[in-house]
């Protein structure tokens, strides 16, 4: 008789970063790897990232799976891949374990609205938004929701929790887990005193080209002194630091090598007399290539940050810290290791020593395993009760959509027409309107009609969902308070409901359609883009709008006299070649450009690139406001 071992599944861990190997390398990128490869026995990796690739987009690098979504380019560092949250959103049910590896708005948006909370989540805090940090006010909301959701947050050392504002909020969830470097590959035994180069006058650096990397400062560092510098990496600053090089007649003794193999990188590590780390800002949270350079037996020079960098290497020990961007300062410290070689190999051994016993793989790798093991045991521990007392997105839509069919159903009880008595007004208003407008105008009155009831219509739809939005939550209040149910729940439905009756309304157009024109479904079809983008803007609008009424309640009448106004200033109930266009009021309403972008379409014509531009704009702005707004509707319940 035969028995089957069969060994126990692996957890499975989707990595989820903006990049990866082999568009790029960096201190991040090799996070990711060595903790794919270190907990290859324990867990199954995967990662999802973006990519400008044009080549295949599932790819195998050292033996993980990569999925790389098409991006069209970096905007402000993030990304141009809009169809990357929607794939994050299918790849969460596929996956036990979800880590986000931070800074990563694009991921952050998805984790804002809820999506994955049934999946246990780690986040690995890389770094805070420096670069860019005039954007906080819109990203830091997004980051904080994603921190509440994480069952924990991983940080290279103590000082980023201390110096990070927003991690000492979840500090309580915070664990320090030094990053860790396999010394071995550095062939110690190679490299004693007696191999290492003895020139004294070779300085390695390491790192992407991005402005805060400081590489400037090291070339400037460079002029009027004996030292050789190259610099290993690529990226976007290339051709300014190139220019800089000429510019400072440095051409002989300051290299830029590009991207190197491993091997090749590892071998100049060995034979640099001092490696330097010159990064400018606090986006430079530990400098991982430092790292390898102690664990090469190099002494190194950096800078003081109130990051980790100075604490792995530290001051006088194994390292000469000077003040960031200082650039003579720079130079001094490298000439003092370079004149005094004695020095140069007690702080080489110091480093080495501190890289093999403080930073070793092993730690590194015990301290992931046990950090992503209490996160899943923690989700699968978690009471049944407070599983369902969680309301995802999708079981807020399905709720928020049960909720409208019963409204609509309980609103026409014993009805004859039903909800068919509003088409019957439609009809009504659009006869009326249309023999008014008829006599206003010297155009074909019946050719008009079809888009004025699509125009009455989509009014209808958007001025009900924004109107009944601003009482949704009042009326719900019992629900809110005594079932505990989302407070957005009650603002979906107001949008499903009106949605139902906007499709009813939408019988007097078709039928109008249907009689009147030719049937000419190429732009139908074009107009659906423009459409969508309406609906969501209306959603959007009336979710902050909601929430500002309910609030506020004195904001209401203020509402309902500025969507009056707005209909009377926008090209609703006549066509644009009514309207003079030189109108500012026409021209600044968003509303004139948000019945553009799927009305033009209808009638044949194009969008114009002013309406895209400000309805693309609108849109931003409002999903922005959603966001900020969802995390205030918690409060609702005090409101109401």
């Amino acid at each position: 008789m035969h028995h089957t071992c069969h060994s126990p599944r692996r957890p499975s861990v989707l990595h989820i970063f903006k990049i990866y190997y082999p568009d790029l390398f960096g201190g991040t990128l090799t996070v990711i790897r060595d903790i794919c490869a270190s907990l290859k026995d324990a867990f199954a990796s995967a990662v999802l990232v973006c990519s400008q690739s044009a080549e295949q987009r599932e790819i195998v690098v050292d033996d993980v799976p990569v999925e790389r979504v098409r991006s069209f380019g970096d905007v402000l560092s993030l990304p141009a891949a809009p169809t990357y949250p929607w794939r994050l959103w299918q790849k969460i049910a596929d996956h036990d374990l979800l880590a986000l590896h931070a800074p990563f708005p694009l991921a952050d948006l998805v984790f804002a609205f809820g999506l994955g909370r049934r999946r246990p989540m780690v986040v690995h805090w890389h770094a805070d938004i420096v670069t860019h940090a005039g954007l906080r006010w819109f990203i830091e909301p997004l980051m904080r929701r994603t921190l509440r959701q994480a069952k924990a947050i991983i940080v290279s050392d103590r000082v980023l929790v201390d110096k990070t504002p927003l991690l000492r909020e979840f500090e309580d969830k915070c664990h320090v887990v030094p990053f860790g470097i396999d010394t071995d590959v550095y062939d110690w035994p190679k490299i004693e005193p007696h191999h290492v180069n003895d020139r004294g006058r070779l300085v390695l650096a390491c790192g992407r080209l991005v402005p805060y990397k400081g590489f400037d400062v090291l070339i400037r560092a460079a002029v009027n002194r004996a030292f050789e510098v190259w610099i290993i990496g690529e990226g976007v600053e290339r051709t300014r630091l190139e220019q800089l090089i000429g510019e400072l007649g440095l051409g002989e003794r300051v290299r830029l090598l590009g991207s190197v193999s491993d091997c090749e990188r590892i071998k100049l590590m060995c034979l640099a007399d001092v490696f330097v780390m010159p990064s400018v800002t606090n986006a430079e949270t530990f400098g991982l290539v430092q790292l390898e350079a102690m664990a090469a037996g190099r002494r190194v020079v950096n800078t003081a940050l109130d990051t980790a960098v100075p604490r792995v290497a530290r001051h006088g020990m194994e390292a000469l810290t000077v003040p960031p961007g200082d650039a003579e300062a720079l130079g001094e410290a490298i000439d003092t290791l370079i004149s005094d070689p004695g020095r140069r190999r007690r702080m080489g051994l110091s480093a080495r020593t501190r890289a093999v016993s403080r930073y070793s793989t092993a730690t590194f790798k015990d301290g992931m395993e046990s950090v992503y093991r209490a996160a899943l045991a923690a989700s699968r521990d978690q009471p049944a009760d407070d599983h369902q007392k969680e309301t995802g997105w999708f079981d807020s839509i399905g709720i928020a959509a049960i909720l409208a069919w019963s409204d609509m159903r309980h609103r026409y009880v014993r009805s004859l027409l039903g909800p068919f008595w509003m088409s019957l007004q439609m009809a009504i208003v659009v006869a009326v309107l249309g023999s008014v407008i008829g006599q206003m105008s010297n155009g074909d009155m019946l050719a008009r009609l079809p888009m004025l009831a699509l125009s009455m219509t989509a009014w209808t739809f958007l001025n009900s969902v924004v109107l009944d939005a601003t009482t949704a939550l009042q009326n719900s209040a019992s629900l809110i308070r005594d079932r505990a149910l989302p407070p957005v729940i009650f603002l979906l439905q107001c949008t499903f409901r009106q949605g139902l009756f906007a499709l009813h309304n939408a019988c007097v157009p078709l039928a109008l359609w249907l009689l009147l024109t030719p049937h000419n479904l190429s732009g139908a079809l074009a107009a659906l883009p423009g459409l969508s983008l309406f609906v969501v803007c209306t959603f959007a609008l009336s979710l902050v709008l909601g929430a500002l009424a309910t609030r506020y309640r004195d904001l209401k009448p203020i509402i309902e006299s500025t969507l009056m106004l707005a209909f009377l200033a926008s090209p609703v109930i006549w066509s644009a070649d009514m309207v003079n266009h030189r109108s500012t009021v026409m021209r600044l309403n968003p509303l004139t450009h948000l019945f553009a972008v799927w009305r033009e379409p209808l009638t044949g014509g194009h969008v114009g690139a002013t309406s895209i531009t400000y309805v693309l704009v609108m849109l931003a702005l409002l999903l922005g406001a959603s966001v900020l707004t969802l995390g205030h509707l918690r409060k609702a319940a005090f409101w109401i």
